[in-house]
């Protein structure tokens, strides 16, 4: 009788075990089925796993947004015209295609400039350039963050006078940038009122100026909350973007 009882309560171990893990993977395979297949991560590969997923442009901007931009989540330049967006948009593309991936420019206004990419080392031959308008930019933009062939997927929402869109209108795709293997970046001059992303002001500090002549200029990047920018210099002669640090970098020489 004893052993049987014994028997009996392994069992029934065994089948509460089984019960369980099934519960277990019933749960994997939502949270997976919604959020994507990179949302769950072993404790001890998690961070290693994160950092496989930052894409970092080895500038001071890196800094200022927490590493770098990473997979699967979103984030926005926002600030004027011709202030130093597209020149940090497209060493992130390129900085995504060195990690080994493809990148998809969600262009509405078709104000892409090939020039500008290769000098900012850009390939185009791994580049895919959507026009896209109205709303097939939020379609076109989620496809790209569901293919598993896109590192980054910019977003130049550029002006609505001319065919572009705003920040709101691309919140269709948001769901699905949880759990892309491709990082989200969205370029333009105004933020969103509904849509929550982090963003990143860029603010032009002051123009360089040669012979009475305009000849570039510098601008800072940062967040709203916080003290620290970082800090670069455009020359208008060739394009070429210096980084000058962070504020905190440059008070230290100061000092």
């Amino acid at each position: 009788m004893g052993q049987c009882q014994v028997e009996t309560d392994g069992s029934r171990t065994i089948k509460g075990s089984a019960v369980a893990e099934n519960r277990l993977a019933v749960a994997i395979a939502r949270i997976e089925g919604r959020f994507g297949v990179h949302a769950l991560a072993r404790g001890d590969t998690s961070e290693r796993h994160r950092s496989e997923l930052v894409i970092a442009t080895k500038l001071s901007v890196d800094r200022v947004i927490g590493g770098g931009l990473v997979a699967g989540e979103p984030l926005a330049f926002i600030g004027p015209p011709s202030v130093g967006k597209l020149q940090l948009a497209l060493r992130a593309t390129a900085s995504a295609q060195a990690q080994g991936g493809m990148t998809a420019w969600i262009d509405p206004t078709a104000s892409f400039d090939p020039i500008a990419a290769q000098r900012a080392s850009v390939d185009l031959d791994r580049l895919v350039v959507v026009r896209a308008r109205g709303p097939q930019i939020a379609l076109a933009t989620a496809a790209a963050l569901r293919s598993e062939g896109f590192r980054l997927v910019v977003v130049d929402v550029g002006d609505p006078a001319f065919g572009g869109t705003n920040v709101d209108e691309i919140a269709p795709a948001l769901p699905a940038v949880r759990g892309s293997p491709a990082a989200l970046l969205v370029v333009a001059g105004e933020p969103g009122r509904r849509v929550a992303i982090p963003t990143f002001f860029f603010e032009r500090v002051a123009w360089e100026r040669r012979f009475d002549r305009t000849v570039g200029w510098s601008f800072a990047v940062g967040s709203a909350h916080a003290s620290d920018r970082a800090l670069f210099c455009v020359t208008s002669l060739d394009g070429g973007l210096a980084d000058l640090g962070t504020r905190a970098d440059v008070a230290t020489v100061a000092v």
